[in-house]
Protein backbone atom coordinates (compact mmCIF):
# COMPACT_ATOMS: atom_id res chain seq x y z
CA UNK A 1 0.00 0.00 0.00
CA UNK A 2 2.72 2.39 0.69
CA UNK A 3 4.39 1.78 -2.33
CA UNK A 4 1.30 2.81 -4.42
CA UNK A 5 1.12 5.84 -2.72
CA UNK A 6 4.73 6.50 -3.47
CA UNK A 7 3.91 6.01 -7.03
CA UNK A 8 1.16 8.43 -7.15
CA UNK A 9 2.98 11.81 -7.57
CA UNK A 10 5.36 10.51 -9.80
CA UNK A 11 2.97 9.12 -12.40
CA UNK A 12 0.97 12.46 -12.03
CA UNK A 13 3.73 14.18 -13.21
CA UNK A 14 4.31 11.64 -15.88
CA UNK A 15 0.62 12.28 -16.91
CA UNK A 16 0.69 15.85 -17.10
CA UNK A 17 4.19 15.99 -19.49
CA UNK A 18 2.77 13.20 -21.75
CA UNK A 19 -0.27 15.38 -22.18
CA UNK A 20 1.46 18.50 -22.52
CA UNK A 21 4.17 16.81 -24.75
CA UNK A 22 1.68 15.07 -27.27
CA UNK A 23 -0.71 18.34 -27.52
CA UNK A 24 1.04 19.82 -30.54
CA UNK A 25 -0.24 23.65 -31.07
CA UNK A 26 -0.92 24.76 -34.50
CA UNK A 27 1.96 26.72 -35.75
CA UNK A 28 1.61 27.07 -39.25
CA UNK A 29 -1.35 27.77 -41.25
CA UNK A 30 -1.93 26.27 -44.70
CA UNK A 31 -1.08 28.46 -47.82
CA UNK A 32 -5.01 29.38 -48.52
CA UNK A 33 -6.14 30.49 -44.86
CA UNK A 34 -5.88 34.69 -44.69
CA UNK A 35 -3.45 35.81 -43.05
CA UNK A 36 -0.74 33.31 -43.85
CA UNK A 37 1.89 35.29 -46.47
CA UNK A 38 3.66 32.65 -48.84
CA UNK A 39 6.75 34.17 -50.47
CA UNK A 40 7.77 33.49 -54.52
CA UNK A 41 9.88 31.25 -55.04
CA UNK A 42 12.03 33.92 -57.35
CA UNK A 43 12.79 37.88 -56.18
CA UNK A 44 14.22 40.32 -58.90
CA UNK A 45 15.78 44.04 -58.66
CA UNK A 46 18.10 45.94 -59.57
CA UNK A 47 19.44 43.32 -62.50
CA UNK A 48 19.97 40.86 -59.85
CA UNK A 49 17.59 37.69 -59.17
CA UNK A 50 17.39 35.54 -56.24
CA UNK A 51 15.50 32.19 -56.49
CA UNK A 52 15.04 29.14 -54.12
CA UNK A 53 14.10 25.99 -54.86
CA UNK A 54 13.19 22.72 -52.85
CA UNK A 55 13.81 18.93 -54.09
CA UNK A 56 10.41 18.34 -52.86
CA UNK A 57 7.06 19.90 -52.20
CA UNK A 58 6.13 17.22 -49.80
CA UNK A 59 8.20 15.69 -46.89
CA UNK A 60 7.75 13.11 -44.56
CA UNK A 61 8.67 14.11 -41.10
CA UNK A 62 12.25 13.11 -39.97
CA UNK A 63 13.17 13.21 -43.87
CA UNK A 64 15.61 15.49 -45.53
CA UNK A 65 14.88 18.21 -47.85
CA UNK A 66 17.58 19.95 -49.98
CA UNK A 67 17.20 23.32 -50.71
CA UNK A 68 19.12 25.60 -53.50
CA UNK A 69 19.89 29.19 -53.18
CA UNK A 70 20.52 30.73 -56.55
CA UNK A 71 22.28 34.31 -56.89
CA UNK A 72 22.54 36.00 -60.31
CA UNK A 73 23.89 39.11 -60.95
CA UNK A 74 23.00 40.52 -64.16
CA UNK A 75 23.94 44.16 -63.18
CA UNK A 76 26.51 46.50 -64.04
CA UNK A 77 28.49 46.13 -61.55
CA UNK A 78 29.89 43.64 -58.81
CA UNK A 79 28.17 43.31 -55.67
CA UNK A 80 28.30 42.28 -51.84
CA UNK A 81 26.19 40.39 -50.80
CA UNK A 82 25.14 38.89 -47.27
CA UNK A 83 22.08 36.09 -47.72
CA UNK A 84 20.40 34.63 -44.21
CA UNK A 85 17.82 31.81 -43.81
CA UNK A 86 16.50 31.59 -40.98
CA UNK A 87 14.78 27.73 -40.58
CA UNK A 88 10.74 28.53 -39.82
CA UNK A 89 9.43 26.69 -36.64
CA UNK A 90 8.84 22.97 -37.44
CA UNK A 91 12.16 22.81 -39.71
CA UNK A 92 15.63 22.13 -38.44
CA UNK A 93 19.00 22.46 -40.46
CA UNK A 94 20.63 19.51 -40.84
CA UNK A 95 23.93 19.50 -39.75
CA UNK A 96 25.03 16.54 -38.25
CA UNK A 97 23.80 14.08 -41.18
CA UNK A 98 25.08 16.70 -44.51
CA UNK A 99 27.08 19.36 -45.39
CA UNK A 100 26.56 22.64 -46.37
CA UNK A 101 28.57 23.35 -50.01
CA UNK A 102 28.71 26.74 -51.62
CA UNK A 103 30.27 27.98 -55.01
CA UNK A 104 31.75 31.04 -53.49
CA UNK A 105 31.58 32.99 -50.35
CA UNK A 106 31.79 32.19 -46.86
CA UNK A 107 28.61 30.45 -45.11
CA UNK A 108 28.18 29.75 -41.48
CA UNK A 109 25.16 28.32 -39.27
CA UNK A 110 24.11 29.22 -35.78
CA UNK A 111 20.86 29.01 -33.83
CA UNK A 112 19.45 27.17 -36.70
CA UNK A 113 19.90 30.08 -39.21
CA UNK A 114 22.32 29.95 -42.41
CA UNK A 115 24.48 32.86 -43.06
CA UNK A 116 26.51 33.30 -46.21
CA UNK A 117 27.95 36.17 -47.86
CA UNK A 118 30.60 37.15 -50.73
CA UNK A 119 31.21 39.29 -53.96
CA UNK A 120 29.13 37.89 -56.72
CA UNK A 121 31.21 39.40 -60.37
CA UNK A 122 28.89 41.33 -63.11
CA UNK A 123 27.65 38.80 -65.18
CA UNK A 124 27.80 35.45 -62.87
CA UNK A 125 25.71 33.78 -60.60
CA UNK A 126 26.36 31.67 -57.49
CA UNK A 127 24.77 28.82 -55.71
CA UNK A 128 24.49 27.26 -52.02
CA UNK A 129 22.68 23.85 -51.26
CA UNK A 130 21.92 22.88 -47.54
CA UNK A 131 19.45 20.53 -46.14
CA UNK A 132 16.82 20.99 -43.56
CA UNK A 133 14.67 18.43 -41.65
CA UNK A 134 11.12 18.78 -40.39
CA UNK A 135 11.47 16.36 -37.03
CA UNK A 136 9.14 13.71 -35.64
CA UNK A 137 8.89 16.47 -33.16
CA UNK A 138 6.94 18.13 -35.93
CA UNK A 139 2.86 18.13 -36.71
CA UNK A 140 2.47 17.08 -39.84
CA UNK A 141 0.29 17.92 -42.71
CA UNK A 142 1.53 21.48 -42.27
CA UNK A 143 2.47 23.74 -44.66
CA UNK A 144 6.02 25.44 -43.91
CA UNK A 145 7.34 28.04 -45.89
CA UNK A 146 10.96 28.69 -45.92
CA UNK A 147 12.57 32.64 -47.05
CA UNK A 148 16.08 33.30 -47.54
CA UNK A 149 16.58 36.99 -47.52
CA UNK A 150 19.37 38.33 -49.69
CA UNK A 151 21.01 41.87 -48.77
CA UNK A 152 23.28 43.59 -50.93
CA UNK A 153 23.66 47.52 -51.07
CA UNK A 154 20.52 49.40 -49.81
CA UNK A 155 18.39 46.58 -51.91
CA UNK A 156 16.85 43.62 -50.16
CA UNK A 157 15.52 40.50 -51.58
CA UNK A 158 13.22 37.58 -49.93
CA UNK A 159 12.47 34.26 -51.90
CA UNK A 160 10.74 31.33 -50.51
CA UNK A 161 9.82 27.66 -50.95
CA UNK A 162 6.97 25.69 -49.42
CA UNK A 163 7.09 22.43 -48.75
CA UNK A 164 4.13 20.34 -47.00
CA UNK A 165 4.96 17.86 -43.67
CA UNK A 166 3.79 14.24 -44.18
CA UNK A 167 3.66 11.97 -41.08
CA UNK A 168 6.62 9.45 -41.18
CA UNK A 169 6.58 6.12 -41.73
CA UNK A 170 6.76 3.72 -38.86
CA UNK A 171 8.25 0.97 -38.83
CA UNK A 172 9.14 -2.18 -36.72
CA UNK A 173 7.63 -1.93 -33.69
CA UNK A 174 5.28 0.31 -33.94
CA UNK A 175 4.60 0.81 -29.59
CA UNK A 176 8.34 0.57 -29.29
CA UNK A 177 8.21 4.09 -32.18
CA UNK A 178 5.85 5.38 -29.89
CA UNK A 179 7.98 5.03 -26.84
CA UNK A 180 10.67 6.78 -28.56
CA UNK A 181 8.84 9.56 -30.07
CA UNK A 182 7.08 10.23 -26.52
CA UNK A 183 10.38 10.52 -25.50
CA UNK A 184 11.06 13.01 -27.66
CA UNK A 185 8.27 15.26 -27.67
CA UNK A 186 9.03 15.34 -24.04
CA UNK A 187 12.43 17.06 -24.25
CA UNK A 188 11.28 18.70 -27.12
CA UNK A 189 8.26 19.91 -24.86
CA UNK A 190 10.71 20.56 -21.76
CA UNK A 191 13.20 22.84 -23.61
CA UNK A 192 10.14 24.83 -25.28
CA UNK A 193 8.77 25.80 -21.96
CA UNK A 194 12.42 26.23 -20.28
CA UNK A 195 13.30 28.42 -23.15
CA UNK A 196 10.16 30.65 -22.76
CA UNK A 197 11.54 31.25 -19.43
CA UNK A 198 14.52 32.29 -20.54
CA UNK A 199 16.53 29.47 -19.20
CA UNK A 200 20.24 29.38 -20.15
CA UNK A 201 21.21 26.09 -21.94
CA UNK A 202 17.21 25.17 -22.04
CA UNK A 203 17.90 21.65 -23.62
CA UNK A 204 20.22 20.26 -21.12
CA UNK A 205 17.79 21.25 -18.39
CA UNK A 206 15.43 19.68 -19.89
CA UNK A 207 17.39 16.34 -20.39
CA UNK A 208 18.24 16.60 -15.90
CA UNK A 209 14.49 17.61 -15.53
CA UNK A 210 13.49 14.45 -17.35
CA UNK A 211 16.09 12.22 -15.50
CA UNK A 212 14.77 13.77 -12.20
CA UNK A 213 11.08 12.83 -13.35
CA UNK A 214 12.50 9.09 -13.99
CA UNK A 215 13.83 9.14 -10.79
CA UNK A 216 10.90 9.51 -8.97
CA UNK A 217 8.97 7.63 -10.62
CA UNK A 218 11.33 4.55 -10.30
CA UNK A 219 11.68 5.77 -6.16
CA UNK A 220 9.85 3.18 -4.85
CA UNK A 221 11.98 0.44 -6.69
CA UNK A 222 15.19 2.54 -5.70
CA UNK A 223 14.09 2.44 -2.18
CA UNK A 224 13.76 -1.39 -2.36
CA UNK A 225 17.23 -1.69 -4.10
CA UNK A 226 18.65 0.40 -1.17
CA UNK A 227 16.85 -1.57 1.67
CA UNK A 228 17.98 -5.05 -0.13
CA UNK A 229 21.68 -3.81 -0.03
CA UNK A 230 21.56 -2.70 3.52
CA UNK A 231 19.98 -6.10 4.61
CA UNK A 232 22.44 -7.96 2.76
CA UNK A 233 25.22 -6.49 4.62
CA UNK A 234 23.91 -6.67 8.11
CA UNK A 235 23.60 -10.51 7.32
CA UNK A 236 26.91 -10.57 5.92
CA UNK A 237 28.36 -11.84 9.96
CA UNK A 238 25.89 -14.98 9.61
CA UNK A 239 27.09 -15.85 6.42
CA UNK A 240 30.23 -15.69 7.08
CA UNK A 241 29.44 -18.03 9.99
CA UNK A 242 27.64 -20.44 7.84
CA UNK A 243 30.08 -20.57 5.11
CA UNK A 244 32.77 -21.58 7.70
CA UNK A 245 30.26 -23.99 9.47
CA UNK A 246 29.16 -26.01 6.02
CA UNK A 247 32.55 -24.81 4.04
CA UNK A 248 32.45 -28.37 2.60
CA UNK A 249 28.76 -28.81 1.94
CA UNK A 250 28.01 -26.29 -0.73
CA UNK A 251 24.42 -27.54 -1.10
CA UNK A 252 23.73 -27.28 2.48
CA UNK A 253 25.36 -23.53 2.39
CA UNK A 254 22.80 -22.72 -0.51
CA UNK A 255 20.24 -23.84 1.56
CA UNK A 256 20.79 -22.41 4.92
CA UNK A 257 21.56 -19.00 2.95
CA UNK A 258 18.12 -19.25 1.24
CA UNK A 259 16.32 -20.09 4.49
CA UNK A 260 18.32 -16.74 5.95
CA UNK A 261 17.24 -14.77 3.38
CA UNK A 262 13.57 -15.84 3.76
CA UNK A 263 14.16 -15.65 7.06
CA UNK A 264 14.96 -11.93 6.82
CA UNK A 265 12.55 -10.57 4.13
CA UNK A 266 15.94 -10.44 1.97
CA UNK A 267 15.84 -10.97 -1.64
CA UNK A 268 19.55 -11.14 -3.07
CA UNK A 269 18.46 -10.24 -6.22
CA UNK A 270 16.20 -7.22 -5.67
CA UNK A 271 19.01 -4.33 -6.35
CA UNK A 272 18.70 -5.98 -10.14
CA UNK A 273 15.06 -4.87 -10.66
CA UNK A 274 16.21 -1.24 -10.53
CA UNK A 275 18.29 -1.55 -13.33
CA UNK A 276 16.24 -3.94 -15.45
CA UNK A 277 13.12 -0.78 -15.45
CA UNK A 278 15.19 1.79 -16.70
CA UNK A 279 17.20 0.05 -19.05
CA UNK A 280 13.87 -0.04 -21.60
CA UNK A 281 14.64 3.78 -20.84
CA UNK A 282 17.89 3.99 -21.59
CA UNK A 283 17.45 2.58 -24.73
CA UNK A 284 14.42 4.40 -26.00
CA UNK A 285 16.34 7.94 -24.60
CA UNK A 286 19.62 6.65 -26.50
CA UNK A 287 17.49 6.39 -29.90
CA UNK A 288 15.22 9.70 -28.70
CA UNK A 289 18.83 11.49 -28.50
CA UNK A 290 20.30 10.19 -31.72
CA UNK A 291 17.21 11.37 -33.35
CA UNK A 292 16.82 14.39 -32.12
CA UNK A 293 20.69 14.72 -32.96
CA UNK A 294 20.08 13.92 -36.68
CA UNK A 295 17.10 16.21 -37.37
CA UNK A 296 19.18 19.42 -35.68
CA UNK A 297 17.43 19.64 -32.42
CA UNK A 298 20.19 18.94 -30.39
CA UNK A 299 22.69 21.42 -31.85
CA UNK A 300 23.14 23.35 -28.86
CA UNK A 301 25.50 22.92 -25.62
CA UNK A 302 25.34 23.09 -22.18
CA UNK A 303 27.99 24.99 -19.65
CA UNK A 304 31.33 23.24 -21.07
CA UNK A 305 30.38 20.79 -23.52
CA UNK A 306 30.16 22.22 -27.11
CA UNK A 307 27.35 20.16 -28.45
CA UNK A 308 24.33 17.80 -26.35
CA UNK A 309 24.95 15.83 -29.79
CA UNK A 310 28.73 15.43 -29.55
CA UNK A 311 31.00 14.60 -30.06
CA UNK A 312 29.49 11.71 -32.35
CA UNK A 313 25.66 11.54 -33.88
CA UNK A 314 25.30 7.96 -33.55
CA UNK A 315 27.55 4.86 -32.06
CA UNK A 316 28.96 4.40 -35.58
CA UNK A 317 30.81 6.72 -35.32
CA UNK A 318 32.73 4.92 -32.59
CA UNK A 319 35.75 7.10 -30.87
CA UNK A 320 36.92 8.01 -34.17
CA UNK A 321 36.89 11.38 -33.22
CA UNK A 322 39.27 10.95 -30.26
CA UNK A 323 41.98 8.29 -31.68
CA UNK A 324 44.39 8.77 -33.60
CA UNK A 325 45.53 12.37 -32.04
CA UNK A 326 45.70 14.58 -32.82
CA UNK A 327 41.48 14.72 -32.18
CA UNK A 328 39.53 15.39 -35.41
CA UNK A 329 37.85 17.85 -33.67
CA UNK A 330 40.53 19.63 -31.82
CA UNK A 331 42.06 19.56 -28.67
CA UNK A 332 39.60 22.31 -27.22
CA UNK A 333 36.47 20.45 -28.09
CA UNK A 334 37.74 16.91 -27.56
CA UNK A 335 39.27 18.02 -23.33
CA UNK A 336 35.47 19.63 -22.77
CA UNK A 337 33.79 16.66 -24.60
CA UNK A 338 35.55 13.94 -22.22
CA UNK A 339 34.80 15.64 -18.90
CA UNK A 340 32.00 14.03 -18.33
CA UNK A 341 32.89 10.72 -19.16
CA UNK A 342 35.34 10.99 -16.63
CA UNK A 343 32.78 12.13 -14.21
CA UNK A 344 30.75 9.51 -15.22
CA UNK A 345 33.08 6.80 -14.22
CA UNK A 346 34.54 8.02 -11.26
CA UNK A 347 30.39 8.66 -10.14
CA UNK A 348 29.59 4.87 -11.31
CA UNK A 349 32.34 4.05 -9.50
CA UNK A 350 31.91 5.47 -6.04
CA UNK A 351 27.83 4.23 -6.30
CA UNK A 352 28.97 0.91 -7.07
CA UNK A 353 30.99 0.80 -3.97
CA UNK A 354 28.38 2.29 -1.76
CA UNK A 355 25.93 -0.24 -3.15
CA UNK A 356 27.39 -3.62 -3.30
CA UNK A 357 28.17 -4.51 0.32
CA UNK A 358 31.01 -7.05 1.48
CA UNK A 359 31.04 -10.39 0.86
CA UNK A 360 33.34 -13.52 1.74
CA UNK A 361 32.04 -15.49 -0.05
CA UNK A 362 34.81 -16.21 -2.67
CA UNK A 363 32.60 -16.70 -5.36
CA UNK A 364 30.82 -14.02 -4.96
CA UNK A 365 33.63 -11.76 -4.33
CA UNK A 366 34.57 -12.48 -7.85
CA UNK A 367 31.61 -11.76 -9.41
CA UNK A 368 31.86 -8.22 -7.76
CA UNK A 369 35.77 -7.91 -9.03
CA UNK A 370 34.02 -8.99 -12.56
CA UNK A 371 31.58 -5.51 -11.77
CA UNK A 372 34.39 -3.25 -10.76
CA UNK A 373 34.65 -3.65 -14.65
CA UNK A 374 30.98 -1.42 -15.15
CA UNK A 375 31.70 1.58 -14.92
CA UNK A 376 34.86 1.62 -17.60
CA UNK A 377 32.29 -0.21 -19.91
CA UNK A 378 29.54 3.18 -18.68
CA UNK A 379 33.30 5.42 -19.71
CA UNK A 380 33.49 4.07 -22.82
CA UNK A 381 30.00 4.10 -24.24
CA UNK A 382 29.83 7.99 -22.86
CA UNK A 383 32.36 8.31 -25.86
CA UNK A 384 30.58 6.89 -28.43
CA UNK A 385 27.01 8.11 -27.89
CA UNK A 386 25.54 11.70 -28.07
CA UNK A 387 26.67 13.91 -25.02
CA UNK A 388 23.09 14.83 -23.70
CA UNK A 389 22.56 10.55 -22.81
CA UNK A 390 26.30 11.12 -21.09
CA UNK A 391 24.24 13.86 -19.11
CA UNK A 392 21.23 11.95 -18.51
CA UNK A 393 23.60 8.62 -16.84
CA UNK A 394 25.31 11.30 -14.57
CA UNK A 395 22.42 12.82 -13.02
CA UNK A 396 20.70 9.77 -12.59
CA UNK A 397 24.22 8.67 -10.30
CA UNK A 398 24.35 11.92 -8.74
CA UNK A 399 20.38 11.38 -7.46
CA UNK A 400 20.94 7.94 -6.37
CA UNK A 401 24.09 8.81 -4.60
CA UNK A 402 22.23 11.25 -2.52
CA UNK A 403 19.08 9.25 -1.93
CA UNK A 404 21.36 6.92 -1.01
CA UNK A 405 23.63 8.41 1.44
CA UNK A 406 20.25 10.00 2.88
CA UNK A 407 18.68 6.56 2.96
CA UNK A 408 21.00 4.83 4.73
CA UNK A 409 21.82 7.29 7.55
CA UNK A 410 18.24 6.86 8.54
CA UNK A 411 17.81 3.19 8.59
CA UNK A 412 18.02 1.06 11.22
CA UNK A 413 19.13 -2.45 11.29
CA UNK A 414 16.77 -4.76 10.62
CA UNK A 415 14.92 -6.60 13.88
CA UNK A 416 11.96 -8.90 14.13
CA UNK A 417 8.54 -7.22 16.32
CA UNK A 418 10.16 -8.04 19.37
CA UNK A 419 13.38 -5.96 19.37
CA UNK A 420 15.33 -8.81 19.14
CA UNK A 421 17.79 -10.06 16.16
CA UNK A 422 16.54 -11.94 13.19
CA UNK A 423 18.48 -15.55 14.68
CA UNK A 424 20.18 -16.40 17.48
CA UNK A 425 23.83 -15.53 17.33
CA UNK A 426 25.79 -19.23 16.78
CA UNK A 427 26.91 -20.97 20.18
CA UNK A 428 29.85 -22.99 20.85
CA UNK A 429 28.67 -26.39 19.68
CA UNK A 430 27.51 -29.00 22.12
CA UNK A 431 28.96 -31.72 20.77
CA UNK A 432 32.03 -30.11 21.83
CA UNK A 433 30.89 -28.80 25.54
CA UNK A 434 29.81 -32.16 25.90
CA UNK A 435 33.44 -33.46 25.24
CA UNK A 436 34.40 -30.86 27.96
CA UNK A 437 32.57 -32.33 30.57
CA UNK A 438 33.33 -35.99 29.79
CA UNK A 439 36.76 -35.21 29.92
CA UNK A 440 36.46 -33.09 33.33
CA UNK A 441 34.39 -36.08 34.99
CA UNK A 442 37.34 -38.79 33.52
CA UNK A 443 40.03 -36.44 35.53
CA UNK A 444 37.95 -36.41 39.06
CA UNK A 445 37.40 -40.59 38.49
CA UNK A 446 41.04 -40.81 38.07
CA UNK A 447 41.94 -38.79 41.10
CA UNK A 448 39.41 -40.52 43.50
CA UNK A 449 41.05 -43.92 42.36
CA UNK A 450 44.18 -43.52 42.84
CA UNK A 451 43.77 -41.06 46.50
CA UNK A 452 41.76 -44.73 47.13
CA UNK A 453 45.05 -47.17 46.24
CA UNK A 454 47.38 -44.90 48.45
Amino acid sequence: MKSIKLLILPLVIIGLISFLALHRPVTAAPPDQPGTIVISPVAQANGVTLEKKANSKTVQLGQVVSFTVTIKNESKKAIDFTLTDAMPEGLALALQSHSISATLGTFDSANNTLSWSGSLPQGQETAIIYHAIPPSTTAPDKTLNNVARLEFGETTLEAGATITTQPKESGGWWWWNLFVDFIALSLVYLDNVLGSWGVPYAFGFSIILFTLVVRLATFPLNMQQIKSSKAMQELQPRMKEMQEKYKNDREKLAQEQMALYKEAGVNPLGGCLPTLVQMPIWFALYQSLTQLSHEGLLYEGFLWIPSLAGPVADQAGGIGWLWPLPPSVGWGPALAYLVLPVLLVVSQMYMQQMMTPPNPDPQQASMNSMMKIMPLMFGYFALVVPSGLSLYWFTSNMLALIQQYFTQTSMKPATTPAGAPLRAPVTASPIATNAEEDNKNTNVKSKRKSRRKR
